[in-house]
């Protein structure tokens, strides 16, 4: 059988890899669909605002001249590209040597990703909404807003000529129910909306 003419070496890296390269096209796959991402690389912001903020390592450890290398996408492709790396070199090279190889494979593809993320966020900074720029437009709830401000819920509203889904609360003594219409007549922290019933 293909997988007892392995050494254990090989075995270990092939989970390792495979495990890694699974979860990693998981992650991809819950980005292009809209995940919030910042549920597995604790990353802060509103539909991609303000994405500057890395839970597991953040400055001045996991960051490399303004590239944060140790994060979870990060360590995922250390994971993936060393074990596969590791996997295949096995058969070519001494145990130790692969595992070298492996190792700058992986270091390799922790810094791609991380310079292709820089630039993903770079092109998102100068495209950040300003969210001053919704006083005044109307939008429709989402997510109940609770009254008096006593929590957040949610609208959609164009802003900059994109839709957006922003938090909002309410001076209001009732709750703005789903798809009532709202005015926006201010902007708390930069991102949570202050709305009145149109």
């Amino acid at each position: 059988m293909w997988w007892d003419s392995l050494s254990t070496f090989q075995q270990v890296m092939f989970v390792l890899a495979v495990s890694g390269s699974a979860v990693m096209l998981i992650f991809i796959l819950l980005m292009v669909i809209g995940f919030d991402q910042s549920d597995f690389d604790g990353v802060d912001g509103i539909d991609g605002v303000d994405m500057q903020y890395d839970s597991i390592n953040d400055e001045p450890l996991s960051s490399i001249g303004g590239l944060r290398i140790l994060s979870v996408r990060g360590v995922l492709a250390f994971i993936s590209i060393g074990g596969w790396a590791a996997f295949i070199f096995a058969d070519v090279v001494p145990i130790w040597a692969a595992s070298l190889i492996a190792f700058g494979f992986g270091l390799l593809a922790a810094y791609l990703v991380a310079l292709a993320f820089r630039a993903i966020f770079k092109l998102e900074s100068s495209g950040n909404l300003d969210y001053a720029n919704s006083i005044g437009k109307i939008g429709t709830v989402y997510m109940r807003v609770p009254k008096n401000k006593t929590g957040k819920g949610k609208i959609s509203l164009i802003i900059q000529e994109r839709l957006v889904e922003a938090d909002a609360v309410t001076d209001e003594d009732h709750d703005l129910l789903p798809k009532t219409e709202v005015e926006v007549t201010g902007v708390i922290d930069t991102t949570i909306l202050v709305v009145k019933s149109k």
